[in-house]
């Protein structure tokens, strides 16, 4: 699994397992020494107790009272009485001076972000053993109140596979003033379980008392992996950069003799590099100054993909990795009698490899559920045998994807499980072999035709449909130790077809059929979310969707084709009624398309010119057809003319046609692809704003006439 080394706060609590290695300096506590002799003087607690003591002595962490002596860290405030101070103020060690001085100079040139990381340094370290350790340092300059975070320490680790150990930790007032962490406070816990997820890991936290906006806090720890999942494999990848300005960043990569370091460097021209030989093998260095947090857009890329990156491995191919994959599956994709008797049960009249699989997909999809228990390498990234997943009715990704692939196989169908990262992060980097993925799926290979790919885990997907996250990526099928692409479905795979037949009666009243047809992952995502209503909750639904289009509007009826048969389309039926539905101009009535024109606008399009590219799921296809029936004698004036544009990953045609007392409309849009490139987003942009303008142009319609 990949490794994200950006300082951790809460949000990271869900990253990946115990696997991850860092190191720091160590840092060395710092004191300013304050005697004070003072008479009368009131201490606030946290606790929100309050002392008066007339003697009060400041000696580095603790407080010196009359008759107690308290620490510091327990203190809010102190009020003095006037009388006689004697205050002796040590000079500020150097590395507290060194660190201010870094924080100024950033804030200077950053004041305007949350924080800013002054310190961001790891050392990898791998022994000949297959051991590694890690240590990090971190130091961040608190900006703005949601940078307050920074003073809670959150990480997760397998207590089976890595040890843990904060080596010191502490935050630096703006005055010089240092409060070390009472290592007391540290606590080690069980993460609490999802719904979904049980690990074996713990959860190290500490958090500093009165963290404020100025504030620089700082700490390193170390990890030893004494228990990685495979001692050959070692990947110590980095991220120079962050959501924040990073002003200094740094990996060292110690590797024993006989080992070399294959990597490639993402956005980084700045990042310098260097390598030295020793007597017990190699160190690399990199290391990177003042990097900028890429400035967001809607629907940009995964942030992982600008930010100035390494990927490190020791590894020159990936048959090693092929090897290792693989091994786990062929042992857990093992066909049992009843795995056997089942797989026949559910494939049993149908004649094709196709309809097989196709019900063999649903029957996973729908009867295994989503809930992952891990605890080691091989159930972690190869799944439980298929045996268990079948007994125990659920599983993960990788569980859904071991059965699917065992059922398949049981009929004699080929197919293997892949991993791969969702596409909201990113893609494989092939040049350098990994433990890689967040993600495992299917791939399928027919007697003919190409291969194509399957993900069990959604729930609602119809065949050969499946989820839209995992488009576009790069897919690693160990079995048939290769790596491939899982293309973007074409945009039909991916169609909203809506079908209007709407009668206009003397007074302007409408009566409307409605009729939605899906493919693809809107067809799964508004079939799960019927399946979850119930039916009182149905009908609120329809009634508030009618209301929508106009206030005037009556529900008449509903009905949902189809619903809980996953293997067969899914239609949505709805009739209902429109007072007032042409608008009078004079002797003449202005009749809009209802609906069309929400389909077509796009909040990722408010941007007129971006950094990046625009970047969606998937493909997509909409398509309407209006029937429009006018009363008798009554003539169509204009309809705007037919427009038909094809620019690239965009494609677009339009047009009205008078058949008697009959208006038909009908367009048909495509965007090919998930990104739209810089250069093309502009002309993109422009033909769907036109786009836009064109579904939303009136007909005009006169009450009389000849037919």
């Amino acid at each position: 699994m990949t490794s994200h080394f950006i300082p951790l706060t809460e949000s990271h609590v869900g990253l990946i397992s115990g696997k991850k290695e860092v190191t720091l300096s160590r840092l060395i506590p710092v004191f300013l020494f304050f005697p004070l002799l003072i008479s009368a003087h009131r201490i606030e607690l946290f606790d929100g107790r309050t002392l008066e003591s007339p003697v009060l002595k400041i000696e580095g962490n603790q407080i010196v009272l009359q008759d107690t002596v308290i620490s510091r860290n327990d203190v809010k405030s102190i009020v003095f009485s006037e009388g006689e101070v004697k205050a002796e103020k040590k000079q500020l060690p150097e590395d507290v001076k060194k660190i201010l001085q870094e924080a100024e100079e950033a804030r200077k040139k950053y004041g305007d972000y949350e924080g800013v990381v002054l310190i961001d340094d790891g050392i990898y370290n791998l022994l000949p053993d297959g051991i590694r350790f890690y240590r990090y340092h971190f130091a961040g300059l608190i900006l703005k109140d949601t940078r307050r975070n920074w003073g809670t320490f959150v990480r997760y680790f397998d207590e089976d596979a890595e040890r843990l150990k904060i080596i010191s930790a502490r935050v630096i007032k703006p005055d010089g003033r240092t409060i070390p962490l009472d290592l007391n406070k540290i606590t080690v816990t069980k993460p609490r379980q999802g719904m979904e997820f049980f690990g074996k890991g713990k959860i190290v936290t500490f958090t500093f008392p009165s963290v404020e906006v100025g504030d620089i806090v700082e700490y390193e720890y170390t990890e030893e992996i004494f228990n990685p999942w495979d001692r050959n494999v070692f990947n110590p990848n980095w991220y120079f950069g962050s959501d924040d300005p990073v002003v200094f960043s740094r990996i060292k990569i110690i590797l024993p003799e006989g080992k070399k370091l294959y990597y490639k460097l993402f956005n980084a021209p700045e990042v310098k590099v260097d390598s030295t030989q020793t007597d017990s093998g190699m160190i690399y260095t990199f290391v990177n100054h003042d990097a900028i947090p890429p400035v967001e857009e809607i629907y940009m890329p995964p942030k992982e993909e600008y930010l100035p990156r390494l990927v490190a491995g020791i590894m020159k191919d990936w048959d090693y990795l092929f090897n290792w994959y693989s091994n786990f599956q062929k042992n857990r994709m093992i066909v049992t009698p009843e795995i056997k008797v089942l797989a026949d049960s559910l494939t049993n009249g149908a004649t094709t490899h196709e309809e097989k699989t196709a019900r063999l997909y649903h029957w996973v999809q729908q009867n295994i559920r989503y809930i992952s228990i891990k605890g080691s390498a091989s159930s972690g990234v190869s799944g439980h045998r298929a045996d268990v997943t079948l007994k125990n009715g659920y599983g993960d990704c990788t569980d859904k994807a071991i059965l699917f692939s065992t059922l398949l196989k049981a009929v004699g169908i080929e197919c293997y499980p892949v991993y791969l990262h969702t596409n909201d992060g990113p893609d494989l980097v092939k040049e350098i072999p990994s433990f890689w993925g967040n993600h495992a799926i299917v791939e399928v290979f027919p007697e003919n035709g190409p291969p194509y790919f399957l993900d069990p885990v959604s729930t609602y997907s119809r065949y050969p449909s499946f989820a839209s996250m995992d488009h576009g990526m790069h897919a690693i099928c160990a079995m048939k130790k290769k790596i491939d692409f899982i293309k973007v479905p074409s945009p039909d795979m991916n169609l909203r077809n809506y079908t209007y037949e709407i009668f206009i009666t003397p007074d302007g009243t409408a009566d409307v059929s409605f009729t939605s047809r899906y493919t693809g992952d809107y067809e799964a995502g508004i079939r799960g979310y019927w399946i979850r209503l119930k039916e009182r909750e149905r009908k609120m639904t329809f009634t508030r969707m009618v209301s929508d289009v106009s206030p005037d509007a009556q529900l008449l009826e509903y009905n949902l084709e189809n619903l809980e048969d996953i293997s067969k389309p899914l239609i949505m039926h709805i009739r209902y009624r429109l007072p007032n539905f042409l608008e009078k101009a004079g002797d003449l009535y202005i009749l809009k398309l209802p609906e069309i024109d929400r389909r077509y606008t796009r909040r990722e399009l408010a941007l007129s010119d971006r950094r990046y590219p625009l970047v969606y799921m998937t493909s997509e296809e909409i398509k309407h057809t209006f029937k429009i029936i006018l009363p008798k004698n009554w003539k169509v004036e204009y309809v705007p003319e037919k427009r038909k544009v094809k620019y690239h990953e965009y494609e677009y045609s339009g047009y009205y046609q008078i058949k008697g007392d009959t208006l038909l409309f009908k367009d048909d849009f495509r965007r090919y692809g998930r990104k739209i490139p810089v250069e093309h987003y502009k002309k993109y942009r422009r033909y769907m704003n036109a786009m836009l303008k064109f579904v939303k142009m009136p007909v005009i319609i006169s009450t009389g006439g000849e037919e």
